[in-house]
């Protein structure tokens, strides 16, 4: 029997079949252990449908204290976000037509950039307070600059042929722009967006961690600070499944909007 080692198919089943036997070897090496730091996965499993999904089902399975850690959490995660990428692309559009906004602030933009979201936590406690505002607006802050200058580096790359397509076809300037320059940005645009949700999640936790009454985050402070090793597992293992729930959606979302330029390439090639 043959077996194609270059199949997509193939290489996700290897991939996830080494991902189930670290998993087992976890297990078997936690089971023998005396140490309270790493429980093994099937109590940090058994802990995390105890905290959310143990309601049963006249409730609705998820738990209150899923709407007060997760859901609250994601809510934040997602406003931030919408405001990154809606603030990102558009100035990343600006900067990249405009030459004259470009000198203007693209220094300023480069000193902001290097500034790391946490260090900015002291600052927006005093100026926002400690409510949802606050941890929307850094996390909005942090992640807008990968979608920024990935954007605005995909439309300075559009060619010019493109564009001199349009002004013979006598588009208009908006046509021209929803039209052309951001669907040939459009590659660019999305691998800012990825970047952004990773920066994205590593913020709310940030954001979650001081002055918090709910979240993940918090809940990941007071399960470490209890000493409830199991239930800190699980925040962690709330974490990673947001962020791959994360990756996998925007997958698809790329796949759907890109469909087009797959199909360019493929006719161009």
């Amino acid at each position: 029997m043959n077996i194609d080692w270059t199949s997509p198919k193939t290489r996700a089943l290897l991939g996830w079949g080494v991902a189930v036997l670290l998993i087992l070897a976890w297990q078997v090496a936690a089971a023998t252990s005396d140490s309270l730091y790493f429980p093994p996965p099937s109590e940090i499993l058994a802990k995390a449908y105890e905290l959310w999904f143990s309601a049963g089902l006249g409730a609705g399975i998820v738990t209150d204290t899923f709407h007060r850690d997760v859901m609250s959490s994601l809510q934040r995660l997602l406003i931030g976000l919408f405001y990154a990428i809606t603030i990102g692309i558009v100035l990343g559009v600006l900067i990249g037509r405009m030459r004259v906004v470009a000198e203007l602030i693209e220094p300023i933009l480069h000193f902001m950039r290097a500034l790391p979201g946490p260090v900015l936590l002291p600052m927006a406690l005093v100026l926002l307070g400690t409510g949802d505002s606050m941890r929307i607006a850094l996390i909005a802050f942090g992640s807008v600059w990968p979608v920024l200058f990935n954007t605005f580096s995909a439309v300075r790359q559009v060619p010019e042929s493109f564009l001199d397509t349009a002004i013979v076809s006598r588009r208009s300037r908006v046509s021209t722009l929803f039209h052309v320059i951001l669907p040939a940005s459009a590659t660019g645009i999305f691998a800012g967006v990825r970047v952004a949700t990773g920066l994205g999640i590593i913020l709310l936790v940030a954001a979650e961690l001081v002055a918090a009454a709910e979240g993940i985050g918090f809940g990941l402070t007071q399960s470490q600070r209890s000493f409830q090793f199991v239930e800190m597992w699980a925040f962690i293992l709330a974490l990673s499944v947001l962020g791959y729930l994360a990756n996998i959606l925007l997958t698809l979302l790329e796949g759907v909007i890109l469909r087009w330029h797959r199909l360019y390439k493929a006719v161009v090639a």
